[in-house]
């Protein structure tokens, strides 16, 4: 599927106002007697949503967990996070943060006045649901309870000062809405050019259902455990359906050493099956500077992450049998890893630089690593390339990938290993889809080792699990979804854990190996990173809990 620039689309159906008041105003420049005339209309009116879809191009989506450490330290990872006074002061609770749903609930007011069957209608429908249920998986991920709002409003509805719906119930609204979307979006293969299908829907429903059905589970404070065991079947459900449709497989082309790397720096993904959705940008019509930014993002990986690689026997480095050596050169890290260490983290062996006519250059000293650009050491490879054609300040072509099938099969193997009833087929199906890929070792059901160094997550899990949790950390480093998912195992506490916001270990004029520091004022364990707990959501403007008590209580600990 192609989904190509509709921000035009969006400047046709401009709704903006210039009162900041929150969700205050029905949109203001759509004629209500001429626009609701036919399911075009409705069609038109969805197409303003399409730009809402993620980019797919992500490659520092996980600064603000274990997985890569900014320049700059995180506010909110580092306790520095104020409450704000209004939605205006951090953008996560402003009248543009709620914009979308407001417009969406203008069209589900609106849309019956189109003179046209079910049939005709629900397509259009079933997207701006899919989108609504985009938008509010969002608010509840941010901010846990909020208000749920399904009509158009105006500056005296009285929803406007409505309470917040509990977290679980509005998880029920949001899998509403993709039900919806799954019911009446067309099959894949069978929707117009540049659309949504049922597919798309399911991927993103198993998405939401694993993050909640998780988050239920190891947040017992909640009390809603009666709602975890179906929002995890929801997820097992969702993805054996795009399983058992045949339409998607892991790229590979028996390269182990390049094809992981190859996925995200092909240009063309248009053919890609591993592309539940991909993204297409075109010179002049769409580009992006992920491939570019990489130089000098002046971020890097964390020395956790590149420890947690596997080795080629598939084992952990206290388990394997391999030699190994963590805490030195580069190239001594990576003998004999995963061979995803090398296609996500750069080393000497690929380049970093490319001229037009196929020059290239290298980090050839171990030390050359760390540098202001990488503070840390470890250089993120994902989605870069020196290729000089797409290393140019935002004119970048490579295609994203919007919803990735290798995602679809880890919350397939985490959802069933979480019911208990994940079996060797399972594994095979899914886990052991991305470890063929680069030529791992199958994971099977029984581990046959123990890590000493396997987190300590505050409460029991099972091997298999670990190995599940380890294999998702990898597979989807850097695409954005470390931190949601340390918040949903209730796992804030790795975050105290020094190795993730330091850097590689560098020789220096003394001969002994010394580990890089990023943050000096932070060096000492006096002023070491501690988690609270409530930062698992984030807080509530005050000047939106003045305006409207019944949005009260404040998010715990806030």
């Amino acid at each position: 599927m192609k989904i190509q620039y509709l921000l035009y689309m969006a400047a046709a159906l401009s709704f903006t106002s210039c009162n900041d008041a929150f969700l205050d105003r029905s949109p203001q420049s759509l004629n209500d007697e001429t626009f609701w005339k036919s399911v075009s209309d409705l069609k038109t009116f969805a197409n303003a949503f399409y730009n809402t879809l993620p980019g797919g191009v992500t490659n520092l989506g996980d600064e603000d967990s274990d997985n890569q450490i900014p320049f700059v330290p995180n506010s909110f990872l580092w306790g520095q996070y104020t409450v704000p006074t209004e939605g205006s002061d951090d953008g996560r609770w402003t009248k543009a943060s709620w914009q979308n749903i407001r417009q969406l609930n203008y069209f589900m007011t609106h849309y019956k006045r189109v003179n046209a069957s079910e049939e005709e209608m629900n397509p259009y429908v079933a997207e701006i649901r899919f989108f609504r249920a985009l938008e509010y998986f969002e608010k509840i991920q941010t901010f846990g309870d909020v208000p749920w709002l399904e009509s158009e409003l105006t500056i005296d509805s009285e929803e406007l000062y409505g309470n917040k719906m509990p977290r679980n119930e509005v998880a029920k609204k949001i899998v509403q809405d993709l039900e919806f979307a799954v019911e009446w979006l067309p099959e894949k293969g069978k929707e117009e050019n540049n659309r949504l299908n049922k597919d798309i829907a399911r991927h993103v429903m198993a998405r939401v259902c694993l993050n909640e059905g998780t988050y239920y589970k190891y947040h017992k404070e909640l009390g809603y455990d009666a709602d975890v065991v179906g929002l995890l079947q929801k997820a097992a459900d969702a993805t054996d359906a795009l399983i058992a449709s045949s339409h998607y497989e892991i790229y590979k082309t028996g390269h182990p050493e390049t094809d992981y790397y190859n996925l995200f720096v092909m240009e063309d993904k248009s053919s890609l099956k591993e592309a539940i959705l991909y993204i297409d940008y075109a010179t002049a019509l769409r580009e992006h500077n992920a491939c570019h930014w990489l130089r000098n993002a002046k971020s890097g990986w964390s020395k956790d992450f590149a420890d947690c690689f596997l080795y080629t026997d598939g084992k952990p480095a206290s388990a394997t049998s391999k030699a190994h050596v963590r805490n030195k050169t580069m190239a001594e890290e990576a003998q004999d890893r995963d061979p995803r260490f090398k296609q996500l983290i750069l080393t000497g062996d690929a380049p970093y630089t490319m001229t037009v006519d196929g020059g290239m250059t290298f980090i050839t000293k171990d030390e050359d690593f760390v540098r202001a650009d990488c503070p840390s050491g470890y250089w993120v490879r994902k989605y870069f390339t020196p290729d000089p054609s797409q290393d140019i300040e935002a004119k970048g072509t490579i295609d994203g990938i919007a919803y990735r099938y290798a995602e679809t099969l880890l919350v397939n193997a985490e959802a069933k290993a979480e019911l208990g009833t994940i079996t060797q087929e399972d594994l095979d199906k899914t886990i052991n889809q991305l470890r063929k890929r680069v030529g791992m070792p199958d994971l099977k059901l029984a581990i046959g080792f123990v890590d000493s160094d396997w987190p300590n997550w505050g409460y029991d899990l099972s091997p298999l699990l670990q190995e599940i949790r380890r294999e998702r950390r990898v597979e989807l480093a850097g695409e954005g979804f470390r931190f949601a998912d340390l918040k949903r195992w209730k796992a804030g506490k790795l975050l105290e854990n020094s190795q993730t916001y330091m850097g590689k270990y560098v020789k220096g004029e003394d001969g002994q190996f010394h580990q890089t520091v990023i943050y000096e004022n932070y060096a000492s364990p006096e002023k070491a990173r501690k988690w609270d707990d409530k930062m698992y959501l984030y807080p509530i403007p005050t000047g939106e809990l003045q305006r409207n008590p019944n949005l009260l209580p404040q998010n715990p600990g806030w």
